[in-house]
């Protein structure tokens, strides 16, 4: 076992002490967490915790909880969105699934959430799995998106972009076909490409969008049949129109303005995901980038390439494409949006990670920093960040693989599957990496990631695939 700093814990059923928790691992499946808090139980208390064959046995308070450094217990980290067969790197390249499902756990991000693209990268994923010793994060998918028809201005529906498939819908009959080669490919809900890429009020329509009839045939149909959908949309109008259609989720907020108080009452029901990662690459300049991606978990983890690309470059992206002013005006909007989702415990916490320098785990810490900063950052709102990402992303999980809710993912008789974290105190980092990620009982070896990692690597792909 490692703690967050690499040090090798003790032999087998010796305690090991972080702060003023210590931990055990008795043997596979059978550990114990003594004096820890589990803030989504009573954020007053401190519990003992035993894990019995991989899952939790016991869940017992302890007196005397008050005053001291004693970790907290969250559930796993959730990925929201992300894309594992878009290449996130400089150079275009791809990172192999085995190392992406490696990068989410050694942030120990324990669930993901991928929004369109996966079966490109299913076979490998699952090969990759069923032959590491580690584990993998739980996975749910979509298969591939729908978007529209090109229009009659030349514009192709949003995600024809993308190197990954999408679906055209010109017809009502193409979404029988859709859904019918999705589920074949083992999706469990759908995402709905619905935005013209509009980012700020005076700019030009970049795609065609799906007709109203089509849309509202998509809601009707995939309600109908129990199959949840996610929207992908930009602007307030956009959003404000599918909600009408009957949709509730939403895979980024609104960019385009700031949702107003009648806004969000209009929009009840309504959750979005948060991605600002995904985005900000876009505006950053390199002594962003370099800072950006000098945390700990970068080097060990991610392809070293892409700090030798930050540091040639020249301007930003935003710049170069003469859309640095309207991006940070929709960044600054979309930032807005997220915490008042928050507020109305309406926010998911995603990256968009595989596009352009938005990395698998790695970003996804980041991702709540970046809505911690600024003038509303105090502890209430850190302890709402850190239940976003972990409870709330875990709920929209269940529901997007079609399970039932079983209830707190921190409870008697479900699997041991969650992180320790440092308390939220002023003047932490969010993104710091957990001291401890356990996945079904069985705690993770930081160091074993990265010498997996680096085998990877080393191999004659240099850890890469090609589509």
């Amino acid at each position: 076992m490692l703690d967050n700093h690499g040090s090798a814990m003790k032999a087998p059923a010796t305690w090991h002490r972080i702060g003023g928790t210590t931990v055990a691992a008795e043997r596979p499946g059978h550990m114990a967490v003594r004096r820890v808090g589990v803030p989504i139980l009573d954020p007053a208390l401190l519990f003992d915790v035993a894990i019995e064959d991989g899952v939790i046995g016991r869940i017992d308070p302890v007196e005397g909880g008050e005053g001291d450094d004693a970790l907290e217990l969250w559930p796993g980290y959730v990925e929201c969105h992300a894309h594992l067969a878009l290449p996130a790197n400089f150079d275009d390249s791809l990172d192999d699934p085995r190392v992406i499902a490696l990068q989410y756990l050694f942030h120990g991000v324990t669930r993901v959430i991928d929004m369109f693209g996966f079966p490109l990268v299913k076979k490998l994923w699952e090969t990759g799995k069923a032959e590491s010793a580690l584990p993998y994060p739980e996975l749910v998918h979509c298969g591939y998106a729908v978007t529209s028809m090109c229009d009659s201005s030349g514009r192709t529906g949003h995600g024809v972009e993308f190197p990954a498939p999408v679906y055209m819908l010109g017809v009502q009959g193409d979404l029988e076909v859709v859904l019918r080669a999705n589920l074949e490919r083992g999706a469990s809900f759908l995402k709905v490409m619905f935005t013209d890429g509009t980012e700020q009020p005076d700019n030009a329509a970049r795609f065609s969008r799906l007709p109203t009839r089509i849309l509202d045939y998509v809601a009707r149909v995939t309600a109908e049949q129990g199959i949840p959908a996610v929207l992908d949309c930009n602007t307030r109008s956009e959003v404000l129109q599918a909600y009408s259609h009957g949709f509730r989720l939403f895979a980024h907020p609104v960019r385009d303005s700031v949702l107003s108080p009648a806004d969000w009452e209009a929009l009840s029901g309504a959750r979005f995901v948060s991605t600002l990662s995904g985005l900000r690459p876009l505006i950053m300049r390199r002594e962003d980038f370099l800072d950006e991606y000098s945390r700990p978990g970068f080097r060990e983890t991610q392809d070293l390439t892409n700090l030798e690309f930050a540091a040639k470059m020249e301007e930003p992206f935003g710049v170069q494409f003469d859309r640095q002013e309207t991006r940070l005006a929709a960044l600054d909007d979309m930032r807005r949006n997220c915490l008042s989702a928050l507020d109305r415990d309406a926010l998911l916490v995603g990256t968009d990670s595989g596009n352009l320098g938005t990395f698998h785990g790695y970003s996804l810490l980041r991702e709540i920093d970046l809505l911690a900063a600024g003038d509303n950052d105090v502890p209430a709102q850190r302890h709402r960040l850190r239940y976003a990402a972990t409870v709330a992303g875990s709920q929209l999980f269940n529901d997007l693989a079609g399970r039932a809710d079983a209830g707190p993912p921190i409870a008697v008789g479900r699997a041991a599957t969650f992180n320790l974290l440092r308390p939220v105190g002023m003047g932490q980092t969010l993104s710091t990496l957990p001291e401890v990620t356990v996945a079904d009982g069985t705690m993770v070896d930081r160091r074993a990631i990265v010498r997996s990692i680096q085998a990877l690597r080393s191999s004659a792909s240099s850890s890469k695939v090609v589509l």
